[in-house]
């Protein structure tokens, strides 16, 4: 039995721009929002809510999947920033950036906060300022917010950041300002310029120099403090949109950017890079959020204050800038050396094993007397590991120590010769690097093969182990290791169990010492399907299967000769009551009569949801996958082959199937049973010929759900050997029917059935028929309609009449496509469209869940509205648009023709005019006005009148030029005329 896994959708009570109240948006219609949305410098709940948003990423993420790089194993800089959805103010770690704390709601506003920046001369205070212009400052450590005013920009800015002087300078989309915090205010530099003409972030380096990053073209500039003006640098290498954030690292000497990927739509870490303009990925920020969007983001500043070993900061592979060792700390450990007062303190981790050259020897040096000591990791109890003072040219240091990766080291420069500041330079000599490019290639069911680049130390070879997922490979057994040569650069990994994850491990041995283990995860296959087993989706029996998959199963019989047969047990893959991707199916199985997927196909796309929710692909009902469904190989090799695919959305619980395998059937199924032909009272099927069908064919015809063995057929025809078609008639319109073949083989007894669904053509409208929608009385409208119908007298001089008996039309609470209308009929009175209107917009749910067009109430279509033509063909002409989102259940009208009486009303027994009017206007009828409304172009009533009398007039004077609806009532006949006022 499947797990079933019952997904609750939140319904929402907000509109936006792009959607209609009281209507849960389907994925497509996120789609059609999110395809459609111009470049923004705001927040991302601006279009979607939080549960959108969740959607919407799960579709992005099939088409988006961003590698990460990989990064040392340390303690990065600590950032603060606002996360603009559930998190608040709060901060994370530069090289953890998935987990956010939470240390404030922020401003607690409802304005988006799109800018931020902490005070280099004081670690504790930051300022935003708010996408009204409002600035804050605010306590960095406990998130406390206090309103400083207005700066004077309604529209805000999109960064802020101060320069290593103190002065604050902040952008919006075009110009550069600086501010003043103390009396808010904000003076333009200049304009910057930017291409796209929307900047959306600021960063300035400890040079002196600004950046920035456009949202319109997606390009990185830097900026001329002094003027404003912005130099191109690159493309920033991702889609950009809404609020972004941007920070100096003094620490690393790095600009981060808290992005916003319009692909993955989520909040990003990245690093850019001050050259090309590039940025490389280091991280999702705040995971926890599902997802998240920062506006702004910002490092602590200004001198650092490592002073004691306790306050060791991390050093990096390259070029340290300090500030030298002028501080009164007393920090000096006197170790290795004696006789210093005061230090500065930093640490450094190994990545690999090597020599680690520590210098300052470096041509920035230039009258620096400087002296270094190395120690273990424990202020508490140091350990000299090596020191230099004056090795270096012109008093500067030098020294090498051989690290371990993983092993953490302490840096002292003490001011025992000069307290100046000076730049020094770590840099690693690998003596065993890392294999690179360590891949997995093929993947089966017990074995998976790996390949990497050869390492030159690598004498003694490499070192292969896979573990189970999750296992530590320090600690735990391998399930598989072995030791590979050198100049041997793939393996193969073999036993594994089926349909398991793994993670492997590649080390190289270089003698003396071995490299960092690089890994990677994978997952074996499923075990394929066998005789007398089952085939399941890649969930196995108690999961589902995952998004986007494109997996090709082959089932072969085990014995030579025999044939493969599949009879589905439980069915829940995705349908659609639509198109979906593919002839009703979001996701689908294509089942092939051979060894591959090049042999004939058997059945093209196949879905169902009856071991779920019920769901059918209601469009296309061929398409439908049932329990108990079979499928024979007829082919040679008696193989069959199935293709699964699925979207990057929802996900069912898959199927389950029972494989058996024996002799071929003596007498094969037809195959190829196809329906060429429907009317509304006929069907026309095909099918392949039978070789030994010597007495031919039993076509028949059930009602739909009627079961074939008990139930009698409404018709059924014995077709001669030779024949290959047959057309049932006597068929009813717009309904829906199960075909059956089956070839009768004499002594060969009679083959197993195939079956195929069909629905008859709906009648064309006539009198004393009905008028339905194109799904018929079973069925609702398709999207992206555009149906023009003409409904004609049968005799000459009589005039069609048309009253709905069933309506639900898709309406709007605004003005949705069309006067409050979504989808919506227009009626003409005569043969065709260019003949006058009768009424211009229809809709209205009545018959579904009563939804109006509310602000155009002379757009409603109600059951009983009844309309009947008044031009001399008799003739109504009805044209009908739906939209590509929801679409309801249709309408049914009955039909009549008929003479007109002198109780019915017709648009040649009321007159009106004149028309054009500027003031009064005058009615003429030749029966008694119940009533007469007058409505506006935006569907608003300003005028009602009961006359009670034949005659009426009313007055327009008070009414603003333009046209009007003219809807009057007579007998219960309403009728609609265009009235211009001058």
């Amino acid at each position: 039995m499947k797990k079933i896994t019952l997904l609750l959708s939140c319904v929402f009570c907000f509109t936006t721009l792009f959607q209609s109240y009281g209507q849960d948006r389907s994925i497509e219609s996120l789609i059609e929002v999110y395809n459609n949305i111009e470049i923004s410098q705001g927040s991302v709940l601006d279009h979607f809510n939080v549960s959108e948003i969740h959607e919407l990423r799960k579709h992005l993420k099939k088409t988006a999947a961003p590698s990460i790089v990989n990064r040392n194993p340390l303690v990065g800089t600590i950032a603060y920033g606002i996360e603009n959805g559930s998190l608040g103010y709060g901060s994370y770690d530069t090289e953890a950036p998935a987990a956010f704390n939470t240390i404030s709601a922020g401003s607690g506003t409802l304005e988006f906060e799109g800018s931020g920046a902490i005070n280099p001369t004081d670690n504790t205070t930051g300022y935003v300022v708010d996408s009204v212009g409002t600035l804050y400052s605010f306590d960095v450590l406990t998130g406390v917010y206090t309103n400083l005013g207005s700066i004077g920009l309604p529209g805000g800015l999109n960064g802020l950041e101060f320069d290593s002087s103190g002065n604050l300078y902040g952008v919006d989309a075009t110009n550069l300002y600086t501010i003043d915090t103390a009396a808010p205010s904000a003076t333009i530099v200049g304009p910057l310029g930017t291409t796209g003409a929307l900047a959306i972030a600021l960063a300035i380096d400890n040079t002196g120099t600004g950046y920035t990053y456009d949202v319109a073209d997606d390009s990185a500039y830097s900026i001329n403090l002094a003027t404003g003006a912005a130099t191109l640098l690159g493309a920033t290498g991702f889609d950009a949109n809404y609020g972004q954030g941007m920070f100096y690292d003094g620490l690393t000497d790095k600009i981060f950017l808290a992005a916003f990927n319009f692909t993955t739509f989520i909040a990003e870490l990245r690093e850019l890079d001050k050259t090309t303009g590039n940025t490389t990925l280091i991280g999702v920020i705040a995971t926890a959020a599902g997802t998240s969007q920062l506006g702004w983001s910002a490092v602590q500043g200004g001198p650092l204050e490592n002073f004691t070993c306790d306050d060791a900061v991390n050093a990096y592979i390259g070029i340290t800038n300090t500030d030298g060792i002028s501080n009164t700390s007393g920090g000096a450990s006197n170790t290795c050396f004696a006789s210093a007062t005061n230090a500065i303190w930093y640490s450094y981790t190994a990545t690999n094993t090597g020599n680690l050259t520590i210098t300052s020897d470096l041509a920035s040096n230039t009258g620096v007397d400087t002296r270094v000591s190395v120690y273990n990791d424990d202020c508490t109890n140091l350990t000299c590991i090596d020191s230099d003072d004056n090795s270096g040219a012109n008093n500067t240091s030098t020294v090498v120590i051989p690290v371990m990766s993983g092993t953490t080291y302490l840096i002292e420069w003490d001011d025992a010769n000069n307290a100046d500041a000076f730049d020094f330079e770590l840099s690693l000599d690998i003596s065993c690097p890392d294999p690179m490019n360590f891949a997995v290639g093929t993947i089966t069911d017990t074995s998976a093969d790996f390949s990497w680049d050869a390492v030159a130390e690598a004498t003694n070879g490499y070192v292969l182990s896979v573990f189970n997922a999750g296992d530590d490979p320090d600690v735990d057994t391998p399930i598989y290791t072995e030791n590979i040569p050198s100049g041997t650069l793939t393996a193969t990994a073999t036993p594994l169990m089926s349909n398991s994850m793994f993670d492997a491990y590649l080390m190289a041995d270089c003698d003396s010492s071995i490299s960092n283990s690089v890994s990677l995860s994978f997952e074996t296959e499923i075990t394929p399907p066998a005789c007398g087993g089952t085939y399941v989706d890649t969930g196995g029996e108690s999961d589902g299967y995952s998004p986007s998959e494109n997996i090709t199963t082959t089932i072969t019989p085990d014995v030579s000769g025999d044939v493969v047969t599949v009879t589905f047990t439980y069915v829940d893959i995705e349908t659609s009551t639509g198109t979906g991707n593919q002839e009703g199916c979001w996701d689908f199985l294509t089942v092939y009569n051979g060894p591959d997927a090049s042999y004939p196909v058997l059945a093209q796309t196949l879905c169902g949801e009856e071991s779920g929710d019920g769901g059918t692909p209601s469009s296309f009902p061929g398409s439908l996958l049932s329990v108990g469904m079979s499928f024979t190989s007829t082919d040679a090799t008696g193989a069959l082959t199935f293709v699964f695919t699925s979207d990057g959305n929802i996900q069912e619980t898959g199927w389950v199937a029972d494989v058996t395998c024996g002799p071929p059937p003596t007498c094969v199924t037809p195959g190829a049973f196809t329906n060429t032909a429907t009317t509304e009272t006929t069907a026309t099927y095909t099918w392949d010929e039978i070789a030994n069908a010597s007495n031919g064919y039993v076509f028949s015809v059930f009602n739909d759900d009627d079961d074939p063995q008990t139930d009698t057929p409404v018709y059924t025809e014995n077709v001669a050997f030779g024949t290959n078609t047959a057309t049932a008639t006597g068929l009813m319109p717009a309904t829906t029917y199960d075909a059956y073949i089956m070839a009768d083989c004499d002594t060969d007894g009679m083959s197993a059935t195939d079956a195929d669904m069909f629905t008859t053509e709906a009648a064309p409208p006539e009198c004393g028929g009905t008028f339905v929608d194109s799904g018929g009385v079973s069925a609702g409208y398709s999207a992206n309609e555009n149906i023009t119908t003409t409904i004609t007298p049968d005799v000459t001089g009589e005039y069609v009449t048309v009253t709905f008996t069933y309506v639900d039309i898709e309406t709007a609470t605004a003005g949705g496509n069309q006067e409050g209308c979504w989808d919506y009929l227009t009626i003409y009175d005569g043969p065709d469209a260019s003949y006058p209107v009768l009424a211009q917009t229809l809709c209205g749910e009545e018959s579904g869940d009563g939804s109006t067009p509310t602000a155009y109430p002379g757009s409603l279509l109600s059951v009983g509205d009844s309309f009947t033509s008044s031009d001399a063909s008799g003739a109504l002409t009805f044209v009908f648009t739906s939209d590509g989102t929801l679409q309801e259940t249709g309408w049914i009208a009955d039909i009549t023709c008929g003479e007109l009486s002198i109780d019915e009303f017709s648009t040649t027994q009321f007159n009106y005019y004149p028309n054009p009017t500027t003031g009064l206007l005058h009615i003429n009828a030749k029966q008694i006005i119940d009533n007469i409304q007058v409505i506006n172009m935006l569907g608003q009533e300003v005028m009602s009148l009961s006359p009670g009398t034949m005659k009426a007039t009313l007055d327009f004077s008070s009414l603003s030029q333009g046209a009007y609806f003219l809807r009057s009532s007579i007998n219960g006949n309403l009728t609609t005329h265009k009235i211009i006022k001058r």
